[in-house]
């Protein structure tokens, strides 16, 4: 699946705008001149979610109460129309009436979120990735969910019911803790958790050995440190958790390590023992995990989105990177003069587009 053009309507600075994409499209223009944008909107047609956005007003731009975001897909075998993809945000109210903040359409055709997402997938590399390695589990967490969310709906699901039981149960043992309700209110949220947990860690689990089976030119390993959960675990902590008063196990507490693979620091934490351009190559192999994977389960070529990396990496990963381009569509952003020159000299058949702001 290629993806052909994409058109916006007061998406951020854009009140209307529409490209049209080849195989390897270069943006370039100032900082604020939109570049990031369109990254944001295809990965949002691919996620149903912003890389980039706390909140979807955010997306919206001032005074409008709706933005689209549009995609047309052809077949990769030829210019046959596939998908017409389309998102509208709103600020919760058209026109006086209320709205779904997010409405997903597919030619025309309402589509909720779970039957939109999947028609075709993006992957972001961003400057913010740097700090994947040794930047919080959270950051780790919400890396290995975007993928998994995507490519499966089990997942998605367990992993919603799991946060949404963690929060009430959370809530049951502050108020155990304070004497207003049993010890025996617990019990059928600890099933809860126990059940989809154990589902979201072994769909973890399952990635995990994708990432460490999978063929690459790097020397790199990956440890997950699993909060095992079960409803033995919980009950045996149930007093301490009432102490706590909070959940002291479960997927929301998971995390996992890149490790080196070479001889000379095998099984070493790279976060702790690597250099910052061992570390950049650990991200590197994460996100070649994460195309391949993508690849893997969807059995098509993700988009691949590189926005304004190649201050961030040095030679040997500018190389690397540049490897991948060649194998995915793909759009990179810049605002850098010289990185435009060079990437123009390297690539092949590589269309820029010039973003003057809007």
């Amino acid at each position: 699946m290629t993806v052909k053009q994409l058109y916006f309507q007061h998406f951020r600075s854009f009140p209307e705008y529409d490209l049209r994409l080849a195989d390897t499209t270069l943006l370039v223009g100032r900082n604020g001149s939109g570049k990031t944008s369109i990254a944001e909107g295809l990965y949002l047609l691919s996620h149903g979610e912003s890389f980039r956005a706390g909140k979807i007003d955010e997306m919206i731009a001032f005074e409008q109460e709706l933005a689209r975001v549009g995609a047309r897909l052809v077949d990769g075998e030829g210019d046959d129309e596939a998908d017409i993809l389309e998102i509208t945000l709103t600020r919760g109210k058209v026109q006086g009436k209320r709205a779904h903040k997010r409405l997903y359409s597919v030619n025309g055709t309402k589509k909720m979120h779970k039957n939109f997402i999947g028609r075709f997938s993006a992957v972001v590399f961003q400057p913010a990735d740097m700090r994947l390695v040794e930047g919080s589990p959270n950051r780790r967490r919400s890396f290995i969910d975007s993928i998994l969310q995507l490519t499966n709906r089990d997942y998605s699901q367990s992993l919603n019911t799991y946060n949404q039981a963690l929060k009430r149960y959370n809530s049951f043992l502050e108020q155990v803790r304070e004497g207003n309700q049993p010890k025996s209110v617990l019990q059928y949220w600890e099933l809860m958790m126990a059940k989809h947990g154990e589902i979201v860690q072994e769909t973890r689990h399952d990635f995990f050995e994708f990432l460490r089976e999978m063929s690459t030119p790097f020397d790199f390993d990956v440890r997950y440190q699993i909060s095992k959960i079960s409803q033995s675990d919980l009950e045996s902590r149930r007093d301490r958790a009432i102490a706590a008063g909070h959940t002291l196990v479960g997927p929301h507490k998971d995390d996992f390590e890149v490790l080196f693979a070479g001889e000379k620091l095998e099984n070493r934490e790279l976060s702790a023992y690597g250099s910052r351009g061992q570390q950049r190559l650990g991200v590197l192999w994460l996100k070649l995990g994460e195309l391949k994977f993508l690849e893997d389960q969807q059995q098509q070529k993700p988009f691949l989105i590189l926005d304004d990396i190649f201050s961030e990496l040095d030679e040997k990963s500018e190389k690397l990177v540049l490897q991948l381009v060649g194998k995915y569509q793909t759009i990179l952003t810049t605002a850098n003069e010289d990185t435009q020159q060079f990437l123009e000299e390297k690539l092949k058949d590589l269309k820029t587009i010039k973003m003057n702001g809007s």
